[in-house]
């Protein structure tokens, strides 16, 4: 395996190192410090281990990063996901959160995770992986979240073809918690085959839905699936149709936390290229890139638009400490959080 470190100049002087880490099947990926952002994966073509395809969307530079409102392939916390109403009580206080999508709270607030340096602790070089471990520490009220929250972040790629994400962390007093990463993929990759999302498979191996409310935030009741178009147990092929109809923005449901099979894949026609996610975690958020701005400027010369990239994110219920019959997000006082993702990156979907 083979590991680049540098570091990234930019206009605010922040201390940006970028990591990339090439397995020994020429699969390989990217990321920052700055938030943790993924900037690129990059998968082979089958029997062309010399032809990759970047299959991640992102910013054309580190200007991009910095300046962006967005989330692209960050970590998201200290609370991924919307909190209705941008407030929550926890043993008898409120807490009043950042409005940042007022009147509710989005993705950890004005200033999140995605927004944070984290510490590169250490690059761990096996012989059939690498390990990176990043650390951040969220001061008491941060974001006016309570408690001092100790975080790590591990990034790990092995000869395998798999991409695993774990989020650790505690703290000194209870406080919630629901880390995620955020990565937009469009497995079209950015040179032939470039396009918004039509001509992916799609599958979740979920039989309900969060229901959401007008402005998207969960009421408690969880949907069936069955004769509505979240309905993804069996591969879905994405058509102009599904974008039309606003595609999809919700929590999935999982029943599964073993991490033994896959709880969702996606993957292009064209390119035979995608994932296959496995997560520890309650739910997954499937979002098709309905709320996207019509003009960002990406990687390789290529501008993106609404609905040319998706999302899946494992991590609790959205909105779990307004609702008491979700899974809590409640992290006690020396307890630990463990977030568990592992994607396997594929080329013969």
């Amino acid at each position: 395996m083979k590991i680049n470190q540098n570091k990234i100049e930019n206009p605010a002087a922040l201390p940006i190192e970028s990591v990339e880490v090439i397995n020994d099947n020429n699969f390989s990926f990217t990321f920052y410090n700055y938030g943790g952002y993924i900037h690129e994966v990059k998968i082979p073509y089958l029997n062309r281990e010399d032809s990759k395809e970047d299959v991640l969307l992102g910013y054309g530079d580190v200007d991009g990063v910095l300046n962006s409102h967005g989330y692209f392939n960050s970590i998201v916390g200290r609370v991924a996901n919307r909190i209705g109403g941008a407030q929550f009580s926890l043993n008898d206080k409120n807490f009043k959160l950042f409005p940042n999508t007022p009147p509710n709270h989005l993705h950890g607030g004005k200033t999140g995770f995605n927004k944070k340096i984290w510490k590169i602790d250490k690059i761990e070089e096996n012989k059939d992986s690498t390990k990176c471990v990043l650390s951040y520490f969220s001061p008491d009220m941060e974001e006016n979240y309570p408690g001092n929250l100790d975080c790590k972040a591990i990034y790990e790629l092995n000869n395998h073809n798999e991409l695993s994400i774990e989020f650790h962390a505690t703290t000194d007093q209870e406080t919630i918690v629901n880390l995620t990463n955020h990565n937009y993929w469009n497995f079209h990759g950015h040179q032939d085959y470039y396009q918004n999302n039509l001509d992916h498979v799609v599958q979740i191996i979920s039989d309900k839905i969060c229901e959401t409310d007008l402005e998207s935030i969960p009421t408690g009741n969880l949907l069936k699936v069955s004769g509505t178009k979240f309905d993804l147990r069996k591969p879905f092929i994405i058509d102009k149709e599904f974008l039309n109809s606003g595609g999809i923005d919700h929590n999935y449901a999982l029943d599964d936390q073993s991490m033994v099979v896959p709880v969702a894949k996606i993957y292009s026609k064209k390119t035979k290229m995608g994932v296959e996610y496995f997560t520890n975690q309650k739910g997954i958020q499937f979002y098709t890139g309905n709320m996207m701005l019509d003009n960002y400027t990406g990687k390789q010369n290529k501008t993106y638009g609404i609905q040319y990239g998706m999302c899946l994110e494992p991590q609790n219920y959205p909105n779990a400490i307004n609702q008491s019959n979700f899974p809590s997000p409640i992290l006690r006082k020396n307890k630990n959080y463990l977030s568990k993702i592992k994607i396997k990156l594929r080329n013969d979907f």
